[in-house]
This record gives structure tokens, C-alpha cells and sequence, in this order.
């Protein structure tokens, strides 16, 4: 008996909070019901949303409406929604039976633009009810003011209601009175009453969301609201139902209701990610949870009765926040109608992407553009292998076997399958906390970090720019002294925020940054962090007094936290469109579920391309994007390169290389368009609807790479070469004296050893600026013309944190050009014996003597002689 399987001993009810035709016909539905004793499902706009923009399910039905002349989306949305609402409870009908008609229930939600509008309400559920004639459905109010008659009237004329959106015990109150007075009226018009059933789902973590922004990040009192109102409400409930007046109802056969509790994903990583689950445990609840938490409680929840538990102790705390001056009716009025708002919204988009979807089903534009030749057949081999295997519902489950036998960094590195609903509950609060800054007059922002820390906002910076009114975005990722130079003087220090963000808390390069101008601005309110919980960065900022720490979820590593606080907090400081970028994610989420079938997988798909190519010989995987999002090969370069480059195998990712003809290209590239279809071959051409589509693109790479990674036999978590680079560095700053002079190579003998099948890596140690980044690309572009081979560019350091680990895990197919620039001027760094300049010396030192230590055919050469070959 798993954790779930014993609340019900209990008397808890295990609720899904989602909804989708997949879910349903896969019998996945049926699965979860068995192994996770799910009972019931609540559905609401946003998850209709993700299910029809994020899929392939409707696809068909869409086009039999459309072709039946259907084409208002409002209309075409409740065709499919009853059709989903139907489908799921005659699956559940068997426990509405079984349970007398105490559980097994589905609930539909009415129109988000009636939730202050009773009459239209009542119409609206009305019509729902007969629609969808069955006894387990149940249709979903808002706790608004309006509502509460609604749900009177409703329940008078036999409809089961699930109220929504309660955050205050007073409205609580006011629609449980609603149900007794219905069940009243009912009863004394002579009608039964025993096959009524009603839940008020009282939101939980969105309360703790609300309150602990107005709390300082040290007091006790964050993460305590929700559950101290939720236990004072469940005190209500008893009171309401017992005593004469109840006990009429009850011997009539009337089923009290049910306080249901919502909204219970842990949104604050620094919280146990089952904490609304386990401390709201007791008889005659329901807890309605979205898949992650299920699983999550499933495999590590504490089963005890817990909500009737610390009632003195949570009316304390409520008391507690008025003496903070804290007024909690007024957070909580505040969130109900956020909540509305935000259905509303969802409603509406879900009606344009019903619309859109329309349109593409009709002119077939969904699916990418392939044009794999011999590929074609390994591929599908592949997908139909995987999903033999099991493979999507495991890398959801996160079993660890997927890829190795062994857990060890690979169970503590899948946070990132669900953060970004997870991060949707704090998108609030990291889009108030940006106004705030761009309100008090700051300028810029100046983002210090390395790898996964700083490109995802690099990219969502380049593609989206600043808002009008919001700082301009600065990545400092490296440790060159004319860069830091330049980005100094362009700044306004005292109108600059610095973000220092690094998952450890000791990269070499960031802490040394944070040094320098925590040293020349000495100001702790112009500093922000983001780093894990516990590391020596988190105390510091503390004990320095940074304006604010975000603690990142632990289980998720460097390349993969783009939809995690290490990209979402630059984004919400440069005004970037957060909430989009998790809803376009969660839609990709969605259409890669596991119960998705194979070839309609975006992710799976995706990934059994780029990783049945490398087996195939063509590892150079070759990125062909549209202006409007040209920087999101860098990101996907490090993805890939640092996922997969291990054990002698990898995927080299090739951005930024200027396309040619194709006689300039081996037989060892595949190519892989975002948007527009090319004529090289073998390609893939990726449908790209804009920027909007970018937190798309960031889920469905990370989904692929990790998918890639099962086909190669790695393990796409780790990165067990990048340290031996950092060791050579710590080793030459550590020796006495100064470094060691390097002897330049030969750049003619070095690239005689290039064979077919290589790449050229071109690893430069200097400023990186337009002129530098066109020198280079006109080098590359030769070096490719001349050994028809893929060529790449790395800054220095930067691609130590990125293409590094390929470098020496990957195949020894590489050629590598290293180039470092004399620097006229260095800078001192406050509180360590070395120079920045010092610094980049050594670390270009470091990686050089590791390449060569691995074998690799790896030289120095001047940056001028470079430059100037093939001229």
C-alpha cells in the first residue's frame, strides 16, 4: 500500500488536477485510479488550455467540427470539453457506485466571465448538467459573492456543485450555508437529497504565495498561512456540519460537503514538495493535486491525521499577522479576484488557441517538416522501441533506469519535468518584484553567472529586449579584464542591480565577480542571489544583507534551469513576458506527456533524431534559426554538448555557423531548422510560431536532450570532465611565482591533423564584442570551406561551463584552436592573491593541459595569425 492508498484509510479522497482526452483513451486514467487511488478529477481553463494548444488529441474532432462548418471557438470548446468531461466519468463511474455516490466525481468549470453574474451562472450550469447527464459530474462555481446564491439555487435543483476559489474562511462559510439552505429547499419541496454531492475547494499554497511576499525572507512565519487557514476552515466545516440542523439533512441522506484542497504543488522550493498534502490529512476531505505532487507523495509521503492537529496554533498564526500588519481578508480578496482574472485570461487564450489550432489543422502545419532519408526508418525503429520500453511514462516517473542502473545524479537532477508549473504560482511575485526595481530607477542590470546560470537569460533578453521603463540586461560570463572594463563603464553603478547566480555558490568565476563590485558599490540592497539552498553564497548574501536570496529547487542542474528562478528572475527584471514563457512550457509539457503516443511527441520525437543521427555517424548537429530567436542556439549548445558529451560519445551542436552549399558539408551533419525549411540535407525543420514559442522550445530541447541521452547510454545529468579543467586552474594559480609561458603552435601542422569527420573548435580568450565574434565567424567559415568540416566558437571561459565537457568526454574527434588576448590593463580582485587577467591566463593554461592530457589535438596560436589565416 503506497502513501496515496493509505489517506484513503483516512477518509481522504486523492483528486487529479487535470484533464485531457489522452489521459483517457491511453487508459492512463484507469492506471492511475489503480496504482495511485485516484478518485477524482477537477479540470479548470488553464488545464483545458494546455491540454488542446499542447496537443495532438483534438485534432481530429476539431476537424470534424470545422469541416461541419463549426467555427465559433467558444462553441467548438464545449463540444470537446463535454466530450472529455463524459469520457472521464464513465471511467469513474465504477467508484461512484461503489462509493454510493460519494466519490468518483469530475468537475467542469463554468465560464470564468460569469464569476459575478448569478443568473448567467445558473443558466450557464444548468445547461452543462443536462449536457453532460450523468450522476458523477460535478460543475464548478466561483466562491465569489454572486456565487454563493448561485450554488443555493443550484443544489435546490438537484446539481452537484463544486465551489472554486475559496481563500477566506468566510466565504467558505457563506457557500457551505448556500449548499445547507439548497439541500433545505429541496427537501422540503419533497425531492431526495441523497444523491446531491458538493466540494468547496479551498486553495492553499497560492495563500502562502500572497502573504510570505509581505513577509521579510527571514521570518518564521513564511510557508505557515495556508495551512493555519486551512485547518481553521476545516474547523468551520465540523462546526457547520453537525448539531440539529444538519442531522435533519443527514438522516434525509444528504452527503455533507467536502472541504477540497487546491492548489497544493509546493510553489516555494525551499518547502518540502508534499508539505499541502501531509499537513491537511483527515475525514471527509479531498486533496485535488497535479501529477508531479501525486507522484511526489506517493513516494515519499507521511501518512497521519494531521489537519484536526495545532488548531491553537494556527489561529495564532493568523493572529501573528495582524501584529505584522498583515490584514488577511484583504490578501485574501485580493487573490480571489487575481484568480478570476487569471481564469478569465486562460479562457481567453484558450479560445485563440482553439481558433489557431483550426487554422493549422486545416492547412496541415502542425507537425515538423521532415526530410531524414535512410534516417526516417531507424528513427521510428527507435520510437516504437521506447515506447515498448516504457520510456515516456518512466523519464516522467523519474525512474533513474532510463539511463543508468545507478541513481546517483540522476534523481536528484528531474525537477526540471515540472518547474515551470511549479514556478507559475511565483510568476506573481517575480513580475511585482521586477516593477519595483524598473519604479525605484534602476538602469540596468548586470547578471554574474556561468553556463546554465546566465544563458537562458541571455537568450530571453535577446529576443524579447527590455520593456519600456525596465533596466537593460548585462551577462558578465567571464573573466576577461577588458570586458569587465567596458561593462563597467557603460554602467551607472549606483542606479545597478547585480544578480549573482550560481546553483553551487562557489563558481570561481561569479564569486570573483560578486567581489569586485560588491567592493566598488558596498551596498547590499543593489545585490540579489540565486543559488540552492545551503550553499556558502546563500550565507553570504544573508550576512551582507542582499536585497533579496531566491533559493532554487536543488533537484534541478545548471542546463536545465531556464524555466527555473536562474531564468525566470532576469526575465522579470527586464520585463520579459513570464507568465507566457511558463504557459507556452507547460503547453510542450503537456504534448510530451507520457500517455502521448510516440510519434506525436515533440520531445521523444525530437530527441530520437538527434541521437539516432549520431549513431548513424551524423553528430554534428547543425542549428538553423530564424532571426527573432538567433541566440537560443548558445543555450541549446550547452544543453547538448554538456548532456551528451561524455563516455566517448556526443552530439556536437553547431550554432552560429553561416550556412553554405552543400558540397562544403560531409556526411557527418544533420540539420535542424526552428522555422523555416531549408534544402540541405538530411533536416528537420521544427514549426515555429515567434519568440512567443520560446519557453516551448526550451522544454521540448530539454525533453529531447534527455531523451537522446537514454538512446546513447548516458547519463545526460552529469558532468563529470567539467571539473578536471577547474582542477588544472586551482593547480597553476596555487604553484609560485608567475605562470608558466606557453609556447605558440604551429596553426598550419595543427590543422594538417584535421580528418574527416572532425570538428574544428575555435577556443578564444578575449573580449567578446561584435568586431571579435565577425573575425571569427569569417575564420570558421574558411576553416569549414577548406576541411569540409563543422567548425565552432567558444569564448573563453564561458564554453568551459558549456561545449567544455565534450571537449574531453566526447568523441576524440575534435581539433582545437586556442587564442587568448594580452590584456593592457588588469584589474585586481578584492580579497584573492591573483588578477582577473591572472585568472583567464590560468584558465586557458588549465583547459590546454586537460585536452592534452585526454589526447586531444589541441594548440595556442596568436590571435593575429588566426585571424589572418586563408586570407
Amino acid at each position: 500500500m503506497n502513501p496515496l492508498q493509505e489517506l484513503r484509510r483516512l477518509g481522504q479522497s486523492v483528486w487529479l488536477d487535470y484533464v485531457r482526452r489522452g489521459l483517457v483513451e491511453s487508459g492512463e486514467l484507469k492506471r492511475l485510479m489503480d496504482e495511485f487511488a485516484v478518485t477524482g478529477i477537477t479540470s479548470n481553463p488553464t488545464i483545458f488550455n494546455k491540454a488542446i494548444s499542447g496537443s495532438t488529441d483534438y485534432d481530429q474532432a476539431l476537424r470534424a467540427l470545422v469541416e461541419g462548418g463549426e467555427r465559433d471557438p467558444k462553441t467548438l470548446f464545449l463540444h470537446l470539453s463535454i466530450e472529455d468531461i463524459a469520457m472521464t466519468a464513465d471511467v469513474l463511474r465504477p467508484i461512484y457506485d461503489k462509493t454510493n455516490g460519494g466519490d468518483g466525481f469530475v468537475s467542469l468549470e463554468a465560464s470564468p466571465d460569469l464569476a459575478h453574474d448569478t443568473a448567467g451562472t445558473i443558466a450557464e450550469v444548468k445547461d452543462l448538467w443536462r449536457r453532460l447527464a450523468r450522476p458523477n459530474v460535478m460543475l464548478k462555481v466561483p466562491g465569489t459573492i454572486e456565487g454563493a446564491p448561485a450554488v443555493e439555487e443550484l443544489t435546490a435543483q438537484g446539481i452537484n456543485i463544486n465551489i472554486t476559489l475559496l481563500f477566506d474562511v468566510k466565504a467558505q462559510e457563506r457557500v457551505a450555508l448556500a449548499y445547507i439552505k439548497g439541500l433545505e429547499r429541496r427537501l422540503e419541496a419533497g425531492q431526495p437529497i441523497g444523491q446531491i454531492a458538493s466540494v468547496a475547494s479551498f486553495f492553499v499554497s497560492r495563500v502562502d504565495t500572497a502573504v510570505d511576499a509581505l513577509l521579510p525572507e527571514t521570518s518564521p512565519q513564511r510557508g505557515k498561512t495556508a495551512i493555519a487557514n486551512a485547518k481553521i476552515a476545516y474547523q468551520i466545516f465540523k462546526r457547520l456540519f453537525s448539531g440539529e440542523r444538519w442531522e435533519r439533512l443527514a438522516a434525509a441522506g444528504a452527503h455533507v460537503q467536502r472541504p477540497l484542497w487546491a492548489s497544493t504543488s509546493t510553489k516555494n522550493p525551499a518547502f518540502s514538495d508534499v508539505l499541502y498534502v501531509e499537513e491537511l490529512i483527515g475525514p471527509d476531505t479531498v486533496n485535488t493535486m497535479p501529477e508531479s505532487t501525486l507522484r511526489a507523495f506517493a513516494d515519499h509521503g507521511r501518512v497521519r491525521p494531521t489537519v484536526e492537529g495545532g488548531v491553537d496554533e494556527a489561529e495564532r498564526v493568523i493572529a501573528s499577522l495582524a501584529e505584522a500588519g498583515i490584514d488577511l481578508d484583504a490578501v485574501t480578496a485580493k487573490v480571489l479576484e487575481e484568480g478570476v482574472e487569471s481564469f478569465a485570461k486562460d479562457y481567453d487564450k484558450l479560445l485563440e488557441a482553439i481558433d489557431a489550432k483550426c487554422h493549422a489543422i486545416v492547412e496541415e502545419e502542425r507537425r515538423p517538416l521532415v526530410s531524414l532519408g535512410p534516417l526516417g526508418d531507424a528513427v521510428e525503429s527507435r520510437l516504437a522501441a521506447m515506447a515498448k520500453a516504457d520510456v515516456p511514462r518512466r523519464i516522467w516517473a523519474k525512474d533513474h533506469s532510463v539511463w543508468k542502473p545507478d541513481p546517483t545524479e540522476i534523481s536528484n537532477r528531474l525537477g526540471w519535468l515540472t518547474v515551470a508549473e511549479q514556478m507559475t504560482e511565483a510568476a506573481g511575485d517575480l513580475i511585482d518584484f521586477g516593477r519595483r526595481i524598473a519604479d525605484e530607477g534602476f538602469r540596468d542590470v548586470v547578471l554574474m553567472g556561468m553556463g546554465g546560470s546566465s544563458l537562458a537569460p541571455e537568450v530571453i533578453h535577446a529576443t524579447f529586449g527590455a520593456a519600456p521603463g525596465f533596466p537593460r540586461l548585462h551577462v558578465l560570463d567571464t573573466t576577461d579584464p577588458a570586458s569587465i572594463i567596458a561593462l563597467e563603464r557603460s554602467l551607472d553603478l549606483g542606479r545597478t542591480l547585480f544578480i549573482v547566480a550560481s546553483k553551487s555558490g562557489g563558481t570561481v568565476e561569479t564569486t570573483c565577480q560578486c567581489a569586485y563590485f560588491y567592493d566598488k558599490v558596498r551596498l547590499g540592497e543593489q545585490f540579489i542571489v540565486i543559488t540552492d539552498a545551503g550553499s556558502s553564497l546563500e550565507a553570504f548574501a544573508r550576512q551582507s544583507g542582499f536585497r533579496r536570496v531566491f533559493l532554487n529547487q536543488s533537484d534541478i542542474g545548471g542546463r536545465y534551469s531556464a524555466l527555473s528562478y536562474f531564468g525566470l528572475v532576469p526575465a522579470a527584471l527586464v520585463g520579459a513576458p513570464v507568465r507566457d514563457l511558463l504557459g507556452q512550457a507547460m503547453e510542450m509539457a503537456c504534448a510530451c506527456a507520457s500517455y502521448v503516443p510516440v510519434a506525436d511527441n515533440p520531445g521523444m520525437w525530437l530527441g530520437a533524431v538527434i541521437a539516432e543521427a549520431a549513431l548513424a555517424g551524423r553528430d554534428k548537429l547543425t542549428l538553423v534559426l530564424p532571426p527573432s530567436v538567433s541566440t537560443f542556439g548558445t543555450w541549446v549548445e550547452q544543453l547538448v554538448a554538456e548532456s551528451t558529451g561524455k563516455e566517448g560519445k556526443g552530439i556536437l551542436p553547431v550554432e552560429g555557423e553561416t550556412l553554405g552549399p552543400p558540397e562544403v558539408y560531409d556526411d557527418d551533419r544533420l540539420f535542424v531548422s526552428i522555422g523555416d525549411e531549408i534544402a540541405l540535407r538530411p533536416a528537420a525543420t521544427l514549426k515555429f510560431d515567434g519568440p512567443a514559442r520560446l519557453g516551448a522550445e526550451f522544454f521540448r530541447w530539454e525533453f529531447a536532450t534527455a531523451v537522446a541521452g537514454a538512446v546513447l547510454g548516458i547519463n545526460p545529468f552529469d558532468q563529470p570532465n567539467v571539473q578536471e579543467a577547474k582542477d588544472a586552474t586551482n593547480r597553476i594559480l596555487a604553484a609560485a611565482g608567475p605562470l608558466p609561458d606557453v609556447p605558440n603552435d604551429d596553426l598550419d601542422a595543427l590543422l594538417a591533423r584535421v580528418r574527416p569527420g572532425d570538428y574544428i573548435a575555435i577556443t578564444a580568450y578575449m573580449q567578446r564584442n561584435a568586431e571579435n565574434e565577425e573575425a571569427l565567424r569569417r575564420v570558421r567559415v574558411r576553416l569549414r570551406d577548406r576541411f569540409k568540416v563543422a567548425t565552432t566558437v567558444g569564448f573563453g571561459p564561458r564554453y568551459l561551463h558549456s561545449t567544455g565537457q565534450l571537449h574531453k568526454g566526447g568523441p576524440n574527434t575534435g581539433v582545437f584552436i586556442q587564442v587568448i588576448s594580452q590584456d593592457d590593463t588588469d584589474l585586481p580582485i578584492p580579497g584573492r592573491p591573483f588578477t582577473f587577467g591572472t585568472l583567464k591566463a590560468a584558465q586557458a593554461l588549465g583547459d590546454l593541459e586537460s585536452l592534452r592530457a585526454h589526447g586531444r589535438r589541441a594548440g595556442r596560436v596568436p590571435v593575429e595569425t588566426l585571424l589572418d589565416w586563408g586570407q
